[in-house]
């Protein structure tokens, strides 16, 4: 039986969804032991040292590498081995991308038993600095970095190889300001301590930066030092978060500008959105425009469309949507800040034919009944999570000719597809956009169109004349 501390002799065959390398072993008493391998990557064969074991699967760490797979390249990376940020650094990109289509595969084929085989996962244009974003804890050394792989001790680097070049300044600027003000950094066990991120986001387009310290309380020291510190390396717009929770919770509810504007301003395929901190925004801008743009080409908009954006967010597919020519458009989003964001995005572009209500994704019927009209068309983007039931009833209630699902989590879109199959729609072509290089997620984007109409809805939901209106 395998025990912690074992060192075995292994090939590395596959790459489980979370990015860890993947080997059978067996030892004439065991059959296929799986053993998951922190940087193992296909065709590895090497040296595990056993680190924990379960009832059929262990986890295992690198002791050394016997024979390197041909897909293993060096990492550019100091801190590879210990951030949990990268997990694909250290191979081609070529593999990196048939690793990532080939986990749509097997999350597909654990909810759908019928599918379409993905077809080859659409590549960044660029592989380092696309981060539009980062969140950077401070550790207790004054330094910011980011947590190592399923953990929250942190790992000082403030020049990660994924992040916009821009914002190395700011963290090397915001370590000399909490070093020469003595800032104490916050302990997540304690709950003592002030200073607890940096939270960075680019408009790529422009060039803008926001800056947002988020802190265990409502005021830094010397709080002018801090603005002065960040506008003169170049920031748009400087806020305060405060988050005085105790534990890992990112962000509090609470920004107070000091510095600059409440917003940065970005574009995609031609369309400006002015984002504000708390905005949901895709972290690889480039990137975005392909996914979009395909999705938008998937959906076929003609001038008679009636189109419906699920967790819209600020409004960018909603907009894209519009411009591509639909009569209408409606979009609908839970927090009622993206919705007014949402709305002044509308305004900023001079798009007419868009409108925005904040509400959950399961009330959307109701939305639709009261304003008038039912889609055509329905984009949907929803959260990990997925749609869930309501929201998948709604839709089918709905009864579009054609649904546009957009993912950031495969394993929960096929469940909804297989939900959505039951009202009579049948799925195209699955295709994956490498959104994160380096890393193991992956977006994936599928057509669902209706086969007949009117067929499955009123025998599969469970209400009565579906199509009449609220009074």
């Amino acid at each position: 039986m395998i025990k912690k501390n074992d060192i075995l002799d292994v090939k590395i065959t596959d790459v489980s969804f979370a990015g860890l390398g993947v080997a059978q072993y067996s030892d004439g008493e065991l059959d296929k032991f799986i053993i998951f391998i922190h940087n193992a990557i296909p065709g590895d064969r090497i040296l595990c040292r056993i680190v924990k074991t379960e009832k059929t699967f262990a986890y295992g760490i690198i002791e050394n590498i016997l024979e390197p797979s041909p897909s293993r390249i060096e990492p550019p990376c100091p801190t590879f081995d210990k951030c949990g940020g990268c997990v694909y650094l250290n191979m081609d990109y070529k593999t990196e991308l048939e690793i990532k289509r080939r986990s749509v595969v097997n999350a597909f084929r654990r909810s759908l038993t019928d599918f379409p085989d993905p077809l080859p996962t659409f590549p960044s244009p660029t592989l380092e600095y696309y981060r539009n974003k980062v969140i950077c804890p401070l550790s207790k050394n004054g330094k910011f970095g980011f947590y190592a792989r399923a953990s929250h001790r942190n790992i000082e680097n403030n020049a990660c190889y994924l992040q916009d070049r821009a914002f190395n300044k700011f963290l090397i600027a915001a370590e000399k300001y909490i070093a020469e003000n003595k800032v104490e950094p916050y302990d997540e066990v304690t709950g003592k301590g002030l200073f607890r991120q940096l939270y960075l986001r680019a408009a790529r387009s422009t060039g803008e930066i926001s800056v947002c310290a988020v802190i265990n309380g409502k005021k830094l020291p010397n709080e002018k030092a801090f603005a002065d510190e960040m506008a003169r390396n170049g920031a748009t717009s400087i806020f305060i978060n405060e988050n005085t929770t105790r534990g890992n919770t990112v962000l509090g509810r609470n920004f107070r500008l000091i510095y600059g504007k409440e917003t940065i301003t970005d574009s995609l395929c031609g369309v400006k959105y002015e984002i504000s901190p708390r905005a949901f925004y895709q972290i690889n801008r480039e990137q975005t425009e392909n996914l979009y743009s395909y999705a938008i080409s998937l959906a076929k908009i003609t001038p008679e469309d009636t189109v419906l954006d699920l967790f819209c967010g600020i409004g960018t597919i909603t907009l894209l949507a519009a411009k591509a020519g639909a009569k209408r458009v409606v979009g609908i989003e839970i927090i009622e800040e993206a919705i007014n964001d949402a709305k002044k995005n509308a305004k900023l572009n001079g798009i007419d034919n868009a409108e925005f209500f904040a509400a959950d994704a399961a009330d959307t019927l109701k939305i639709v009944e009261k304003c008038g009209g039912y889609p055509d068309i329905i984009i949907v983007d929803p959260p990990r999570k997925g749609l869930g039931t309501e929201a998948v009833n709604a839709i089918a209630r709905l009864d579009p000719k054609r649904v546009v699902y957009i993912s950031c989590n495969p394993e929960t879109q096929a469940k909804d597809i297989l939900a959505l199959s039951a009202f009579g729609y049948k799925q195209g072509d699955i295709k994956p956009f490498d959104m994160f290089p380096r890393t193991q997620h992956v977006e994936s984007v599928v057509l669902l169109s209706r086969e007949k109409a009117d067929d499955y809805i009123r025998i599969s939901v469970q209400t009565k004349d579906l199509k009449t209106k609220a009074n």
